[in-house]
């Protein structure tokens, strides 16, 4: 059967599902109506009839019999006058009251509906897509390589196109060939600079391909890795990729300063207390090596570590945030220092080194702090329900001997 009749019975099985749902209801009301208007009187006059007979069954008076029967006649006519005017005698005596309206939907919604699908449907279309489905998941990756391969090959026809440079790109990346995502970035660079594009396109395109290129070389952040992203940062001081990827090629060469300098700059860019955002403090608390258990003036030093009767909770790989707060602050952390749970229980120094901001508010300037302890099975940063936590301490600037103790699934607040 041609798919395009598959289709269009699809359609109308689903359109007299729909009418029978509409329908149903109005016709069962009209099958089974109430007796008409002359149903009723013939019942009422079969009552009166029967309280007429009994009136004569019984020994009155003619003047009280008289009375008795014209009032029976009245009442008899009161109430076929009443029956009349109630809703179902008028329903009954019109069925087509119900019909019509079921009638007029029959006819309406099939054409409303076909309307409205030939001005914005396109049947042959979905029938041609039915017709396609059994060979989708074979030939997807085989469409991409070719969409890819066609899309250089126009480029190639076409070299001025700054936009399908940089979808080529992001393309090859996707298909982990590296060394011609890079090649591309650096066509999508050039054309980028001729053409005069915004200093931030060009600065994410030249990031973009330091990144590219440091991936097709295993890794290596020197030599055209390094002038990249040299380049990328003369053009746009604040380019996050191109200050990530500066810093840790200042730390692998061993320039502490310019690694703590360039992820500094980077640190307001990011969303306070995201994951990122800890794993970047925690990388720059840690070039500092052995002289990080020193504490800077004011700094926070004390212990953590978990209690006997949540061992079983906290594993190995887990992750501890250690997080101090300031209520003149608001929400946002002072700083926060990321440990391994399996170096527990450890000291730790809590220090503007640590600071979320380095240009915002500073743990040594503040007067009331709490501080506490979470674990993190996944490595985020974000509370979670039933979290291994401690008691939120309520300390100052400068206090030491702090003991964080993990005793509780779920932090508490701070006595």
């Amino acid at each position: 059967m041609s798919p395009i009749w598959t289709l269009w019975g699809t359609a109308l099985a689903l359109l007299l599902v729909a009418l029978a749902g509409l329908l149903w209801p109005l016709l069962r009301e009209s099958i089974a109506q109430p007796e008409g208007r002359a149903g009723i009187e013939a019942r009422l006059r079969s009552l009166y009839r029967a309280q007429r007979d009994e009136l004569d069954r019984q020994s009155l008076p003619p003047a009280d019999h008289r009375q008795a029967v014209d009032e029976l006649q009245r009442r008899l006519l009161d109430d076929i006058d009443r029956a009349a005017a109630t809703p179902q005698a008028r329903a009954a005596d019109g069925p087509w009251q119900k019909r019509a309206p079921a009638a007029v939907l029959s006819v309406l919604l099939p054409l409303a509906a076909l309307g409205l699908y030939l001005q914005v449907g396109d049947p042959r279309a979905a029938a041609t897509l039915a017709q396609a489905q059994p060979d989708t998941h074979a030939g997807k990756g085989i469409d991409a390589d070719a969409m890819v391969a066609r899309l250089a090959e126009r480029l190639q026809q076409t070299p001025d196109d700054l936009e399908g440079w940089m979808v080529l790109a992001r393309s090859r990346e996707v298909q982990e060939d590296f060394p011609a995502a890079a090649q591309a970035y650096e066509r999508a660079a050039d054309l980028a600079a001729r053409q005069q594009a915004p200093a931030e396109l060009q600065a994410r395109l030249l990031a973009d391909r330091a990144d590219a290129l440091a991936s097709a070389r295993g890794g290596a952040l020197d030599g055209p890795v390094q002038a990249a992203l040299d380049a990328a940062l003369a053009l746009h001081p604040d380019q996050p990729k191109a200050l990530a990827l500066a810093g840790t090629a200042a730390a692998r060469r061993g320039d502490r300063d310019a690694a703590r300098r360039h992820w500094q700059r980077l640190l307001p860019l990011l969303e306070p207390d995201s994951d990122i955002a800890l794993r970047l403090q925690n990388d720059m608390a840690g070039l500092d090596g052995a002289r990080a258990t020193a504490p800077l003036p004011n700094g926070i030093a004390g212990t953590v570590r978990v209690a006997a009767a949540l061992q079983g909770k906290v594993q190995p790989g887990d992750t501890v945030f250690i997080v101090a707060r300031s209520a003149a602050a608001g929400p946002a952390p002072l700083a926060v220092l990321r440990l391994p749970a399996s170096a527990l229980p450890a000291d730790f120094v809590l220090d503007d080194r640590h600071a979320m901001s380095p240009t915002g508010p500073r743990l040594s300037q503040a007067v009331d702090l709490t501080i506490e302890a979470r674990v993190s099975p996944s490595g985020t940063a974000q509370r979670q329900p039933g979290q291994p936590g401690s008691r939120a301490l309520a300390v100052r600037a400068g206090s030491q001997g702090v003991a964080l103790v993990i005793d509780t699934l779920g932090a508490r607040p701070a006595p």
